[in-house]
């Protein structure tokens, strides 16, 4: 019962903003592979309902057809690709990209396949989707009351990212900062002290990475990075006065944070949802399209709120 003493009773919606974003934008194809299940039917279904997407199915015709009726959802036979099973789904998704180019698609998203299966088949060079950057994961937390989000990377694709992955993580998250509504990208790299010392070897690699985004960012006014800086440091102005941090473009102010494991990352993005009422979206970039890892925990609302996302990044 402690546990849950915490736990946010706030239910998240979609955030409106993200949501008239992405219906600016016009919908775009969003290639489901195997659509087959009620979960990712619902997102998908939400998506068409609200302007920003045109789902393409991949899955079982009769399963989806079914789910399709259950929604009140009137697909043609067009909008479907037929596969059984995840593998075949996954191959299927494979062959329309290279047969059809990833230039067809707008975002591609997993539905009910297990995540390798589904980046197994799709994760080949000949497939189109990998460009040559690395592939970072980043949510973009919304607050429950509105406002602009909180982007984290990486909470759910890179175990231990490296340099080179960190470092197309800030690119990213300095990208979809201006796509967002933030006036500056400002980025915190995680640690758990503000200060680089040997015996904490990933203080020391944070404070490589600013420095190294300091100068790959160096002519850009809408953006300051900071690191190695503590969670506190990042989110709290009166934790940053106090540690004389106080003029500190990003300590207090920060709005994207670089995490220094997917551990950390997974459990302080849980955290926001979970105790502050977030709505998490969370996209797959750096390749030629978005790619949407659903989870079965994800309410409708984040699942809508990360194919918006997906609409907004492309």
């Amino acid at each position: 019962m402690a546990g849950s003493s915490f736990l946010s009773t706030v239910k998240a919606g979609c955030p409106e903003a993200l949501l008239a974003a992405a219906k600016e934008k016009g919908p775009f194809v969003l290639l489901v592979v195997r659509a087959a299940g009620s979960l990712p039917m619902q997102a998908a279904f939400d998506a068409w309902k609200a302007g920003i997407a045109s789902p393409l199915l991949i899955g079982e015709p009769e399963i989806i057809q079914t789910h399709a009726n259950q929604l009140g959802w009137d697909i043609r036979d067009d909008m479907i690709l037929p596969a059984t099973g995840e593998q075949e789904a996954a191959s299927v998704a494979a062959r329309y990209l290279i047969q059809k180019g990833t230039d067809s698609v707008g975002a591609v998203m997993k539905g009910q396949l297990h995540t390798d299966v589904f980046m197994g088949a799709l994760l080949p060079r000949d497939v189109g989707l990998r460009t040559g950057n690395r592939l970072v994961h980043v949510f973009a937390l919304y607050p429950a009351d509105g406002g602009v989000p909180m982007l984290i990377s990486d909470a759910a694709v890179n175990v231990t990212p490296d340099e080179k992955t960190s470092q197309q993580a800030m690119r990213e998250m300095v990208r979809l900062s201006s796509l967002l509504g933030h006036e500056k990208a400002r980025i915190a790299v995680l640690s758990a002290t503000e200060t680089p010392i040997a015996s904490m070897p990933q203080s020391e690699t944070a404070a490589l990475l600013a420095h190294w985004a300091h100068n790959e960012f160096a002519d850009r006014d809408d953006v300051a990075i900071s690191g190695p800086l503590s969670c506190d440091l990042a989110l709290s102005r009166a934790s940053a006065a106090i540690k004389g941090l106080g003029d500190d473009d990003v300590a207090g102010h920060a709005n994207c944070l670089l995490m220094p494991e997917i551990v950390a990352g997974n459990i302080l993005y849980k955290a926001f949802v979970y105790l502050a009422g977030a709505c998490a979206a969370g996209i797959v970039v750096g390749g030629a399209v978005p790619i949407l890892l659903t989870s079965r925990a994800d309410p409708p609302e984040a699942r809508l709120a990360s194919i918006a996302l997906a609409s907004v990044a492309r």
